[in-house]
């Protein structure tokens, strides 16, 4: 994320510490001293995307990796509720759109 705008930098690095709680755009304001604007501008600038929409890949992300690091040790959807879904049927389908597998498949591969 080199030659990114600081403030994404600053509010990228705030995203990825506290996936497992509900982020909101005031967070993010409060975090950053930003206006929810300014922020959203500057998301789809650098990244063509929105905050939610980055939280949300970076969640995905995370529970990819817990995923393939726990194989079944941890259950999908513990691992779901540990990077902040709290909607398990949005993580599965969002997570088969993202990655072509579902998690449950994942953990058993």
């Amino acid at each position: 994320m080199d030659n990114k705008h600081p403030v994404l930098l600053i509010a990228c690095d705030f995203i990825k510490a506290n996936l497992h709680l509900k982020i909101s755009m005031l967070d993010l304001k409060q975090h950053t001293k930003y206006s929810e604007r300014s922020l959203q501008l500057i998301f789809k600038k650098h990244l063509n995307k929105s905050p939610f929409e980055y939280i949300e890949e970076q969640r995905l992300l995370k529970a990819h990796e817990l995923i393939k690091q726990h194989k079944q040790s941890k259950k999908t959807t513990h691992i779901a509720t540990e990077v902040g879904f709290r909607h398990l049927g949005r993580f599965s389908v969002n997570f088969k759109k993202r990655f072509g597998i579902h998690p449950s498949v994942l953990a058993r591969s």
